[in-house]
């Protein structure tokens, strides 16, 4: 039992003693073995397939998913080093590098979730560990867009046109705000777009084509008390 508990102690303090004799200034050589791995990294990432642009919410989840199952194994372990040789070192490099993989990963939940408000919180701490970053600022400010559907391109959605075309306008709304029924042969559906006063708007489909729109498909809380 002593000599388990002397062996613990003996590679905590030796992983302490290592820590310590870690460099606390940005350095070339640590980071230049970073940046090569990260080379690799991108690489690895960008041979993976994309979701063609009429692909359906549940086809672009399950090919993203399925890219980032296999880019686990190498990208968690290279993801933890770089957070600790930056919290370590407070090198801007790895600051940039950190906050570029927040605004990949605020980019999926706001182009395949449409998660606005998930997708900010990313992009805010893009800004924080990068500030000089333009690409995370101009994220923050399209997902703040974004949140909220807008009464000029809500407008612009006309009947007859196709969903591509809705999403092109004003975006795929999340998958609980898109309600769906068969009947007869058809397929109706409704997505629901929130408002910034805390009402909704819709859009309506009759076999994938827009049938209907309602820019007050749903009052504000505060409107729905006074009603009642």
């Amino acid at each position: 039992m002593r000599s388990i508990v002397s062996l613990l102690i003996t590679t905590f303090l030796a992983a302490q003693l290592t820590a310590a004799s870690l460099p606390t200034q940005p350095n070339d050589s640590e980071w230049g073995l970073l940046s090569t791995e990260y080379l690799r990294l991108d690489a690895l990432r960008k041979a993976q397939p994309l979701p063609p642009a009429n692909a359906s919410r549940k086809q672009m989840l399950e090919l993203v998913l399925d890219n980032q199952k296999k880019l686990e194994p190498v990208y968690v372990p290279f993801l933890d080093r770089v957070k600790e040789y930056f919290d370590r070192t407070r090198d801007p490099r790895a600051g940039q590098v950190l906050a570029r993989e927040k605004i990949i990963m605020g980019d999926e939940y706001m182009q395949y979730l449409s998660r606005y408000d998930k997708a900010l919180e990313l992009y805010k701490a893009a800004v924080d560990l990068d500030p000089s970053s333009a690409d995370a600022k101009q994220r923050v400010a399209l997902a703040e867009q974004r949140r909220f559907v807008s009464m000029t391109a809500f407008a612009n959605v006309k009947n007859g046109m196709k969903e591509d075309t809705v999403r092109g306008l004003v975006g795929l709304p999340r998958e609980d705000w898109i309600k769906q029924v068969v009947q007869n042969g058809r397929s109706y559906s409704v997505w629901i777009y929130p408002k910034e006063d805390g009402g909704a708007s819709a859009v309506y489909f009759d076999n994938g084509v827009v049938y209907h729109t309602n820019w007050n498909a749903a009052a504000p809380p505060a409107a729905q008390a006074q009603t009642k």
